[in-house]
């Protein structure tokens, strides 16, 4: 090698070593102004064993920005059912997907395969169950869901069916959050649901109101009764593994043994918990995230500007147009001519709303 080219070579070396311990340095520098900048999470397990925090200052869980691994994550749905219901369903969904599994509780038979100490607390005994026998044990993603597959409450553009729901939540979503709702629509639940210290709720329609405040501090002594609890309903929710785990093993237990002494009935008990799970898992009073976000980033159905707004008007003009024709077929007046003009009007709206779906979920 001549002179010239050496000389060369070892410029070229110097600024590559320059430049590299240069972005090296920048690197460790922000890595230290995040950690400067940003509060350390304090979770309420730690929170409740302190009798001077106040739920306030416990900060939400951020959204963790790390890389998720390249792979398929390991899934378990939990499923609380009563003896005559059927979910058959999900045993469909196992057979189909190498990588989901299913845990089926059935809580009004001792003698099935998996069963609850007690019958009480509705689907709650079966998750507070399954994480402390599982607590060491746990897929990369739990669903804790109920047996029906079609019900009202869970998600309209997924057809209600909670099959659908399976298969299309994303487990990055989940772990990226550590904690999502399966439900993306609001209400009921969300906002500014539950006032456990503050009279006026509607009891007839939010019974637990009434008990929550005692509840929570049975629960979690020391730790002040929030003003408002809220998330949308209705106890269908999947978590990481690392998240449940956040919470010491001896909780969990301790809120089972809460939920077998307690003199509320079934149906309460398990209200009351429905609105804590967001709690226990993210620290929040209110966890009500954005519906489409939830839809787009959790099950890959997302709308363009202005659509999700527009679906629901037609769909409520749709709604208000079969309510009118259902009035006329119950009118003595000649009115078929009215009905059919109404009747093209619904289908015509059901079209553009089947477009809009259509186009998000594909």
């Amino acid at each position: 090698m001549s002179v010239l080219a050496q000389t060369r070579y070892f410029r070229i070396c110097i600024i590559t070593a320059a430049v590299t311990a240069f972005l090296l340095m920048s690197f460790y520098l922000s890595t230290q102004r995040w950690s400067a900048t940003t509060p350390i999470q304090r979770h309420p397990d730690n929170i409740v064993s302190d009798a001077t925090a106040s739920t306030a200052s416990a900060s939400p869980w951020p959204t963790p920005s790390l890389q998720l691994p390249d792979k398929t994550f390991t899934r378990t749905v939990v499923i609380a059912k009563l003896e005559e219901e059927d979910a058959s369903w999900i045993d469909t969904l196992v057979q189909t997907d190498p990588c989901l599994s299913s845990a089926v509780y059935t809580v009004d038979n001792p003698n099935a395969t998996l069963t609850v100490p007690q019958n009480k607390g509705h689907e709650v005994m079966v998750y507070l169950t399954y994480i402390i026998d599982h607590y060491a044990s746990l897929s990369d993603v739990t669903l804790f869901m109920h047996a029906h597959q079609f019900t009202w409450h869970n998600n309209d553009f997924l057809n209600s069916d909670s099959a659908l729901q399976v298969r299309r939540l994303r487990s990055e979503y989940v772990l990226r959050n550590g904690y999502v709702n399966l439900r993306c629509h609001l209400g009921p639940g969300c906002p500014d649901h539950i006032h456990p210290t503050v009279a006026g709720d509607d009891l007839l329609n939010i019974p637990e109101a009434a008990v929550f405040g005692n509840s929570w501090q049975e629960l979690f002594p020391g730790v002040p009764v929030p003003s408002v609890l809220s998330q949308p309903c209705c106890g269908q929710f999947a978590v990481s593994a690392e998240r449940i785990r956040t919470v010491a093993l001896e909780r969990y237990v301790r809120y089972r043994e809460w939920l077998l002494a307690t003199p509320l009935e079934d149906k309460l008990s398990g209200r009351v918990w429905e609105y804590l799970w967001q709690w226990l898992f993210t620290g929040r009073e209110e966890y009500c995230p954005d519906e489409q976000v939830c839809y787009c980033e959790g099950y890959g159905v997302c709308f363009g500007e202005g659509e999700y707004e527009e679906y629901f008007r037609l769909r409520d003009e749709s709604r208000e147009s079969e309510r009118r024709v259902e009035e006329l077929n119950q009118s003595e007046a000649s009115v078929e001519e009215d009905i059919r003009s109404l009747k093209d009007h619904i289908d015509e709206l059901h079209e553009k709303m089947s477009a809009i779906k259509s186009k998000a979920v594909s």
